[in-house]
């Protein structure tokens, strides 16, 4: 049985034990004395199976000489050096990842894989993810724009978002009018502070709140 299935073991047993065998008032210090005794004793004895951190610190050099080791086709060693300068070998290292043979633990790759497909790789999640936090944002700002805007034009309200005649759930409101005070007050964004600098208004329309308030309050 490995360290994790015994440990969920140990904490169900103990669980189980707890609930069965009702303390009573006088003899309350002692039982939970032993089930500190008995989790502190077998906390212990797990840890200890728990191997050391014993990999040391290797410089880029030495990492591209073990991935040459390991069957990894480095064409241009000195270029993949500055790779690992910039990106970091433990960042890259996940991409590298699906390159291995099975089992993983044996840190072999398989044949023909070059340093160049796990850049390719790091390069394709790093475009995609740019791509869609792009897509994303055009979504995010739609869906701030409709919440913020459309209450304003079903009652008239421009300060509907502090009104706490347009909530039904007053608890909610107060929840939400308690996030926006704190958000307000220590605000040092220049279109707040311009409002504030402005008007004499408590606070700015929904539409102005909601440019930096919204994401808090979902």
């Amino acid at each position: 049985m490995n360290f994790l299935a015994q440990k969920f073991v140990l904490s169900i047993i103990i669980r189980i034990f707890a609930a069965s065998v009702p303390t009573k008032p006088l003899n309350d210090a002692q039982m939970r004395g032993a089930f500190l005794y008995v989790y502190v004793y077998f906390q212990n004895t797990l840890m200890e199976r728990i191997p050391h951190f014993t990999k040391h610190y290797m410089t880029e050099t030495d990492l591209v000489a073990l991935l040459e080791s390991r069957g990894l086709i480095i064409s241009d060693e000195a270029k993949a050096v500055r790779y690992l300068e910039s990106i970091g070998y433990y960042r890259l290292s996940a991409y590298m990842y699906p390159f291995l043979k099975v089992p993983k633990e044996s840190h072999q790759y398989k044949e023909e894989t070059t340093f160049q497909q796990v850049l390719n790789l790091y390069r394709f999640d790093k475009k995609l993810r740019m791509l869609l936090l792009n897509e994303i944002e055009k979504v995010e700002i739609a869906i701030r724009r409709a919440i913020m805007n459309i209450p304003v034009q079903i009652t008239g309200d421009i300060y509907w978002l502090t009104n706490s005649v347009h909530f039904a759930n007053q608890r909610s409101f107060q929840e939400t009018k308690n996030t926006i005070d704190r958000e307000y007050t220590k605000s040092t964004e220049e279109f707040i502070k311009h409002f504030k600098n402005s008007y004499c208004d408590p606070y700015s329309p929904s539409w102005i709140l909601g440019e930096f308030s919204l994401c808090r309050l979902l």
